[in-house]
């Protein structure tokens, strides 16, 4: 009798569950078209500065960007550059929104399968369409919603295994997390969660592995094809010409240190630009904690932060490895981003956001999931009407202080501190177009990184003018100050190329060489000029 209890016992435990119906296919299209909707309202339509301009001339050239690449995310974004709308830049801005609107989609069926309640699923996804950080990379071109969809679609898989013992929904996990590699590195953070959890796991639904490991085998074979034919394909202003070539003493490297694919793969994939800012910033940690905790109500509305911090306790007490699954991920990401020493950390975030959505969902489901089973007539109304109030309530309280630009079509967050789109954004572009009509043929322009591919984009998209080289001469490294490569650079090509630079440089004047100021467009340059 009690062997035959606990035999009962174990088919319960391990029974798959169905999957998802057609109808949770609706409802996330539904949530994913309306969030594209909010984004391509307010989408920037013009093209822009810093990491984004870079994207914006990559994505149409193809060529391998900063570290750590992007090779998907640009091959991606290259299919955007077709559609006949507008112009390149908005074109590769709308595959941030679409990518968002798919990382939407992605929460709510995660979300589904985790609360097991539909209205719960779609709040979850929805609360994350419209707060504040989400939002305002959907709208520009960007990694971090393409990296939040994958992201997404690696939890869905993994969820959907959970539920359900199948291992083709691991496989495509696996997949997706080893093709993300491409899009951005950091979904690899939810790496060490994923394999704790499939190891709590293993005796509930056994033989797994060996569909994990070949999806993710798999998915970063094609991204190490995709890295192979961005970096072969090299266009004028693919990142090691733009930067890394030039600059390459600042890692100590000669030019044959950067001569084939797998050596730029291996500075690429290894961070190497950006090491120095890795986990290096543990005495900001109390501070970085307390903003992140103090920017909650810009994210969540205060009901799902409420939400939020019950869904956890709630998670453990009800499916413990999946407990683990979210608190482990959650720290990982949080300790990345708390000591990453870049201005944009806050970015990094968002995956983080994304699960604490799911949290309030799963709360949310338990908590009117207990008034449905009180003993009234009216209870499964009840329910449902609370969840439409968690709902309406948790997406207004993020939604109104945006809506007249929402109503206007206009960029609701220009006047945010710190936010990359101001009102200057603008003028920066026709302002480089005007310049790059006025530069000498063959010119080489050292410029900042902030305007570098903005003149790329005037220049080579805007006007055709892909004589025109533009090279930041001291990119983040270790090693602060001018590199000694560039004054290598400089000696090799000042016989053939008109050089200017927007600013003097101590080294270069002690090298040799002397600088005249030129007004283009009434913006000042530097000529170099050999003595």
């Amino acid at each position: 009798m009690i062997s035959r209890t606990l035999s009962t016992s174990q088919e319960q435990r391990t029974t798959p569950e169905h999957l998802l119906t057609w109808v949770d296919a609706v409802l996330a299209l539904l949530a994913g078209g309306l969030s594209l909707a909010l984004y391509v309202r307010t989408l920037v339509p013009f093209p822009l500065v810093d990491d984004s301009a870079e994207f914006e001339v990559l994505a149409y050239q193809v060529g391998i960007a900063h570290t750590p690449g992007y090779p998907v995310y640009l091959l991606l974004a290259k299919l955007f550059t077709f559609l006949p709308v507008r112009d390149i830049a908005y074109r590769v801005n709308l595959f941030s929104a679409f990518m968002a609107a798919v990382t939407v989609a992605g929460v709510y069926l995660t979300a589904r399968l985790l609360a097991r309640d539909r209205l719960a699923a779609l709040f979850a996804g929805l609360s994350l369409a419209v707060s504040f950080t989400f939002w305002s990379q959907a709208i520009i071109a960007e990694v971090y919603t393409a990296g939040a969809a994958f992201a997404a679609l690696v939890w869905a898989g993994l969820l959907a295994w959970y539920r359900t013992g199948r291992r083709r929904p691991l496989f495509l996990a696996g997949l997706c997390g080893g093709v993300s590699l491409g899009v951005h590195s950091s979904v690899a953070l939810i790496a060490p969660a994923v394999l704790l959890f499939l190891w709590l796991n293993r005796k509930r639904w056994p033989n797994f592995w060996a569909a994990a490991v070949l999806g993710a085998a798999i998915g970063t074979l094609l991204y190490l094809l995709a890295f192979i034919a961005v970096d072969l394909h090299a266009p004028p202003a693919n990142i090691f010409n733009a930067a890394y070539g030039p600059a390459r003493s600042s890692w100590n490297l000669s030019q044959e240190d950067l001569d084939s694919p797998i050596e730029r793969m291996i500075f690429i994939g290894t961070g190497r630009q950006w090491q120095g800012a890795m986990l290096t910033g543990w005495s900001k940690l109390p501070s970085r904690g307390f903003q992140y905790v103090t920017g909650f109500p810009h994210e969540f509305a205060w009901l799902t932060i409420l939400l939020i911090a019950c869904g956890l306790p709630l998670l453990f007490w009800r499916e413990r490895s999946l407990g683990w699954l979210f608190l482990t991920a959650l720290l990982i990401q949080w300790t990345f981003a708390f000591t990453y020493q870049i201005s944009d950390y806050y970015v990094f975030y968002i995956t983080g956001y994304m699960l604490m959505a799911m949290l309030a969902a799963y709360a949310a489901a338990q908590i009117t999931a207990w008034l449905a089973r009180r003993p009234f007539r009216a209870a499964r109304l009840i329910q449902v009407a609370a969840l439409l109030a968690i709902l309406a309530f948790g997406i207004w309280r993020l939604l109104a202080p945006y809506w007249e630009s929402v109503r206007a079509g206009a960029i609701p967050f220009t006047h945010v501190e710190g936010y990359l789109v101001d009102d200057e954004t603008e003028t920066i572009s026709r302002v480089a177009e005007r310049v790059v009509e006025q530069l000498p043929p063959n010119a080489i322009v050292f410029i900042q990184w902030y305007q570098l591919y903005t003149y790329y984009y005037a220049a080579h998209i805007e006007k055709g003018r892909l004589d025109l080289r533009f090279v930041e001469p001291a990119p983040h490294a270790d090693r602060p100050g001018l590199p000694v490569s560039v004054i290598e650079f400089i000696r090799e090509n000042i016989a053939t190329h008109p050089i200017f630079s927007t600013q003097p440089w101590d080294e270069v004047e002690a090298a040799g060489f002397s600088f005249q100021a030129r007004d283009i467009r009434f913006i000042r340059f530097y000529q170099v000029e050999q003595n």
